[in-house]
């Protein structure tokens, strides 16, 4: 909620948002990160997992790693590849994806004391329309970011976060997705 929500008040669209923040608010829409890879390192713009549009369709391909929730998780908001010949950092897309979707398979990664509380997503020609594009094809390295801020007021300031997610209510609360004044 603290880090996926501001992002889209910020970046989604009106559909976007009436579709994802109603829900996720409320609990009722579990998410998980895609952002880490293999052989990215600690530098997230090596990332390698692509999205290339195909008609009206982003087709992703690669693998995700340490996603927390993945197997709980009914979506994912992921960084993906969509521009391979711009510079690193422009060629990367936000994207919002089905976890349910054909072609995703989650792995559990078990620890040495036995425990699976981080999971590798593997994507294999997963369509994914291209209205679950966050923001335009390029930006998702601002949008990406944005959402780590969001990460780190929420790890570092109650009050911050307590802001944001009053403005998320009223947002739900303008377009009447709250029925409940309580809430």
């Amino acid at each position: 909620v603290s880090m996926l929500v501001p992002t889209l008040l910020q970046y989604g669209s009106e559909q976007q948002k009436r579709t994802y923040v109603p829900p996720t608010v409320r609990g009722e829409m579990v998410w998980c990160q895609g952002y880490s890879e293999t052989g990215a390192g600690s530098d997230l713009a090596n990332l390698r997992t692509s999205a290339v549009l195909e008609g009206t369709e982003l087709v992703v391909n690669g693998h995700k790693l340490w996603t927390s929730t993945a197997r709980e998780a009914q979506m994912m908001f992921a960084l993906v590849r969509t521009e391979p010949e711009a510079s690193k950092h422009a060629g990367i897309s936000y994207l919002l994806i089905d976890m349910a979707s054909p072609g995703i398979e989650v792995r559990p990664l078990k620890m040495m004391t036995g425990a699976a509380s981080f999971n590798e997503v593997f994507f294999e020609d997963v369509r994914v329309p291209e209205a679950n594009l966050v923001g335009q094809r390029g930006q998702g390295w601002e949008i990406g970011t944005a959402t780590l801020v969001h990460e780190r007021d929420m790890l570092g300031s109650t009050t911050q976060t307590e802001t944001m997610l009053e403005r998320a209510v009223d947002v739900l609360k303008d377009h009447g997705a709250l029925a409940d004044p309580a809430y």
